[in-house]
């Protein structure tokens, strides 16, 4: 096994793996620092985070019930006149649906075959009816289309470990795959989110589908994590200049065509304090 001792698998390094298992390598296993640029214009990118950064953790402090009022004079003094406009927007079509109890920045984990899933939700909420609903708030310009967001790692595997580990949100009840729905919020289109119900059958077939790739990965020798043959992947990686495949940084204004992942450090997590229910 390459993997580092105690390894968490969460939706950004499986989508890394997926995307390119060598880029997964350089990051994760041999922790590969390289100064290159993601996008072309760096200060707007990070800037561009920053402003997410800051609009979401106004969103975590409304559904753990500061006062509105404090909020809003957050956003309007903001130094980015587009965290008002989607706060605005938040309070003109979230709130109607976020009826229940609130599981705010709630991180769940779940043994699978020996190695260990994690993954931290900005919401779950147990709605009356019994039904849970994962939220995800996304700040990118571009609303993709569903049939990606299906695709994604993150869709996958957020549903289906609730039903693995989501008991202890719901009374320690077991949670049936068609409870659950995952609703992805966009700023761009804040009036149309994006509602993705879960089945069985997706729930089996993602059962499959995560017992094959960490398997996979964690028999991989260190040579086996071969570059990716799709040169798309390339252009917002860091890594392309290590691997030959250009120098130029990607184009900022495609960035969310390419769907990346805005998950938080894992390092940040205290992993160790989360409850496990193993698999």
């Amino acid at each position: 096994m390459t993997l580092p001792e105690n390894f968490d698998f969460t939706q950004s390094n499986l989508q890394d793996y997926l995307d390119c298992p060598y880029r997964f390598y350089l990051r994760y296993i041999r922790h590969t620092q390289w100064p290159a640029l993601i996008v072309d214009d760096a200060l707007a990118f990070e800037q561009r985070g920053q402003t997410g950064a800051r609009f979401h953790r106004l969103i975590q402090q409304y559904l753990l019930g500061l006062p509105e009022e404090r909020l809003a004079d957050q956003a309007a003094a903001d130094p980015s006149p587009e965290v008002f406009s989607w706060w605005q927007d938040f309070l003109q079509y979230a709130p109607p649906l976020l009826e229940g109890a609130r599981h705010v920045e709630t991180v769940l984990s779940a043994g699978l075959n020996g190695h260990r899933l994690v993954a931290k939700y900005d919401l779950v909420l147990v709605r009356p009816d019994g039904g849970l609903t994962i939220f995800d708030w996304k700040t990118s310009q571009k609303r993709p289309k569903q049939e990606r967001l299906l695709e994604r790692v993150q869709t996958r595997l957020y549903r289906f470990l609730l039903v693995l580990s989501g008991g202890m949100l719901n009374g320690a009840e077991a949670i049936r795959p068609e409870q659950i729905e995952m609703n992805y919020w966009f700023t761009s289109q804040p009036e149309l989110p994006i509602n993705l119900p879960y089945t069985a059958d997706q729930y089996q077939k993602d059962q499959t589908f995560f017992k094959k790739l960490v398997d996979e990965i964690a028999a991989l020798p260190g040579e086996a994590f071969t570059r990716t043959g799709d040169l798309s992947k390339c252009r917002y990686c860091v890594y392309r200049s290590h691997c030959d495949r250009g120098v130029e940084a990607g184009d900022l204004e495609m960035f969310d065509d390419f769907l990346p992942e805005t998950e938080e450090n894992p390092d940040d997590l205290d992993f160790d304090q989360i409850e496990e229910i193993a698999f």
